[in-house]
């Protein structure tokens, strides 16, 4: 049973408190740090959500009251530099904080930090919260809110868990989804919130552009290692082609994951010119989070990612590679 009195009691004691999560934040980041927001305002808390990128549109119903702010550092060191608290939810890794983290280490700020990703190799955090059996970040905050705010469980609290939840199990469809998923779920529905209405926003408004990608993306998928594999590269022409951004990637990983055959999908991004960003997804015969943490990167067992250094070309021999030589580990173990 996780003691949240640690964290209420710190919460508690500040005045100023930061809530943000890794960048390109997901539903699961989002909708946690909208719950917690909410019962920070109710305590009367000096409380400011800052991101390190935008939030995506399909999550803007979330925060019709323009709360998620893009950090800035001459609009908002100041303030950061005297926060007394900062809550880090969902981040995977704390360099996924971007420039905040520095600051806030340098400040000597008390950090807080709630997340169901695994920690292998310690942490930097005054106190951490990480379950690993957790659905999402979401679930504990539910569970936090429950067994210190219960009055906070708002129909509009509901609807960010909600989100939070939907999204990190795959509507529900991912093996990480537990009986305390469907426990809030139902929740939901009886205070009144429109799940349906909820899954439309971030799953039934693709824009045009997204599936002019998703079909280029399509038409290009390379199959390895018997067909349990397969991956796919995004460059920065096909973006410009489609007309589509790099938020419109969303989701493609797990299009990819769900051919029949497949037990791997790997997507390599291609973010800047020496730059790109992998993700991993696997149906669960699979662990893929330890080929994200060779490349420095992290995640769970079945959904991971990184970060690699250089040419797209070179990105994807090195991670395609490495991800066979992974697999045939796993499967010798099995054998």
């Amino acid at each position: 049973m996780t003691d949240w009195e640690k964290i209420y009691k710190e919460i508690e004691k500040a005045d100023s408190i930061m809530l943000t999560t890794h960048e390109n934040p997901d539903g699961d980041g989002i909708g946690s740090i909208a719950a917690l927001f909410h019962h920070l305002v109710a305590k009367g808390k000096n409380s400011r959500i800052l991101l390190t990128s935008r939030l995506p549109e399909e999550y803007q119903f979330i925060d019709p009251d323009n709360k998620f702010e893009i950090f800035d550092e001459a609009k908002h060191t100041e303030w950061l530099r005297n926060v007394d608290l900062s809550i880090l939810l969902d981040i995977g890794n704390y360099t996924r904080t971007g420039r905040m983290w520095s600051m806030i280490q340098q400040n000597g700020t008390t950090v807080v930090n709630i997340d169901h990703h695994p920690y292998p190799n310690g942490h930097p955090f005054t106190i951490n919260v990480s379950d690993i059996n957790a659905s999402a970040t979401g679930e504990l905050i539910y569970s936090y809110l429950k067994a210190i705010d219960p009055s906070c469980l708002s129909k509009r609290v509901y609807e960010a868990i909600y989100t939070a939840i939907m999204t990190d199990t795959g509507s529900f469809s991912y093996n990480n989804t537990n009986a305390l998923c469907h426990e809030i779920a139902a929740n939901a529905i009886r205070i009144g919130v429109d799940t349906a209405k909820i899954h439309q926003k971030i799953y039934a408004s693709n824009s045009r552009s997204k599936i002019k990608l998703l079909a280029a993306v399509a038409d290009n998928l390379h199959f390895t290692y018997d067909g349990k594999l397969v991956w796919f590269k995004i460059t920065k022409a096909m973006l410009k082609k489609a007309n589509a951004t790099k938020d419109d990637v969303d989701g493609f990983t797990d299009f990819a994951r769900g051919i029949k055959g497949v037990e791997v999908s790997v997507m390599i991004f291609e973010k800047a010119e020496n730059s790109c960003r992998i993700n991993f997804r696997s149906k669960g015969y699979y662990s893929i989070n330890k080929i994200a943490q060779y490349f420095g990167g992290g995640g769970h067992s079945f959904a991971a990612g990184a970060k690699v250094s250089g040419k797209i070309s070179d990105v994807v021999s090195k991670v395609i590679d490495k991800t066979i030589e992974i697999l045939k580990e796993q499967d010798k173990v099995i054998d």
